[in-house]
C-alpha cells in the first residue's frame, strides 16, 4: 500500500516539515505518547532516527538536504527496511521484569505428591538450547550437553505444559538451565549483558546500556514527498534573532512576502535609530544647560 501525500498548503511558503511523510518524534516520550508503547532500546552505534515507516520495504527516500543546490535540495538515501520500520531515540529503555510463568508440573516424592513445581525449575529445550549456544565459547574444547534430571525419589511429573527441567551438563558439573535464564534477565527481560567465568562460575555480567548520542552522531533526516512543479526550496535570510536563515518551500505560482531584511541591513537600522536617539538626548542636554 502506497504511503500518503501530505497535502500542499495554499500558502506561499511553507517548512520543510510540511513535505514530512511520516511524524517525527524529537524524544521517547514523544513517540510513547503517540505509539502507545516505548521506543525500543537506544542503539547507539546506528544513526539517531525520529521517525518510523509502518511499511518499510528498502526502497530509496527523498529527503531534504541543505547541501544538494544541484538537485533542488533534494537527495536519496537507502535505509533497509528493519532499520527504517523503528525509531532509535536516545534514552532510557525500561526493560520489564522477567516473570516465569506458572506450570502444571507437580513435584512428587516418596509419599506422593508435593505439590505444584516451582516455574523457576523449568524451560522449553529451546531456550536451553538458547542458553548452551551463548556459553559455549567460554568452554573450549568441552561438550555441553542438555539432559533431564533422571527420576529419583523426588521428581517432576509433567502435564501440558511443555517445559522441563533441564540441566546444562559441562564434565562433572551440572547447571538448571532456568536458572541461567532468570540471571540472565535479572536486570529485566532482554537487558543487555554478557556470560563470563569468574571466580564463583559461570555469571551474568550486566552492561550498562548506553543512553546518549556520541558526539558524532548521524541523524537520519525525515523522508518528503517529490516537490510539486509549483514547488523550490529556498532559504530565507538570516535575522538579528536566527542569523542561521530558514529552509522553506515555496510557490512559485503564488506572489511572495517582501523578504525580510537582511542582518546588515537590520544593524544599519539599528545603528540609525540609535544615533537618531543619541542626537535627540544631546539636543535636550542642550537646552538643560543653556
Amino acid at each position: 500500500m502506497s504511503q500518503p501525500q501530505p497535502i500542499q498548503p495554499n500558502q506561499p511558503q511553507y517548512p520543510i516539515s510540511t513535505l514530512y511523510l511520516f511524524p517525527l518524534y524529537a524524544t521517547r516520550a514523544a513517540y510513547q505518547q503517540a505509539a502507545g508503547q516505548q521506543a525500543p532500546p537506544f542503539n547507539a552505534a546506528a544513526p539517531i532516527k525520529g521517525w518510523t515507516d509502518p511499511s518499510p520495504s528498502g526502497q530509496p527516500y527523498n529527503v531534504f538536504d541543505p547541501n544538494a543546490a544541484a538537485t533542488g535540495y533534494i537527495s536519496q538515501v537507502t535505509v533497509p527496511a528493519a532499520q527504517a520500520g523503528s525509531v532509535n531515540l536516545p534514552g532510557v529503555y525500561n526493560y520489564p521484569p522477567y516473570v516465569a510463568p506458572p506450570t502444571d508440573a507437580m513435584q512428587v516424592g516418596p509419599l506422593g505428591t508435593i505439590g505444584p513445581a516451582s516455574p523457576d525449575q523449568v524451560c522449553l529445550q529451546s531456550d536451553a538450547q538458547a542458553i548452551v549456544n551463548e556459553i559455549a565459547p567460554l568452554y573450549p574444547g568441552q561438550t555441553i550437553t542438555i539432559v533431564q534430571e533422571p527420576p529419583g525419589v523426588y521428581h517432576y511429573v509433567y502435564g501440558v505444559d511443555p517445559r522441563r527441567q533441564w540441566i546444562l551438563q559441562i564434565g562433572n558439573t551440572g547447571m538448571v538451565a532456568q536458572t541461567l535464564i532468570e540471571a540472565k534477565n535479572a536486570h529485566g527481560a532482554g537487558a543487555p549483558g554478557h556470560w563470563a567465568l569468574t571466580s564463583v562460575g559461570l555469571t551474568w555480567i550486566y552492561d550498562t546500556p548506553v543512553i546518549s548520542a556520541p558526539a558524532n552522531a548521524v541523524t537520519l533526516a525525515v523522508p518528503v514527498r517529490a516537490l510539486l512543479p509549483n514547488e523550490k526550496i529556498v532559504k530565507l535570510p538570516g535575522t538579528l534573532f536566527n542569523q542561521a536563515g530558514t529552509w522553506v518551500v515555496e510557490r512559485t505560482d503564488l506572489p511572495q512576502p517582501q523578504q525580510p531584511e537582511t542582518t546588515d541591513q537590520q544593524f544599519a537600522d539599528v545603528k540609525a535609530a540609535l544615533a537618531a536617539i543619541q542626537t535627540s538626548l544631546n539636543t535636550i542636554a542642550a537646552k538643560v544647560g543653556a
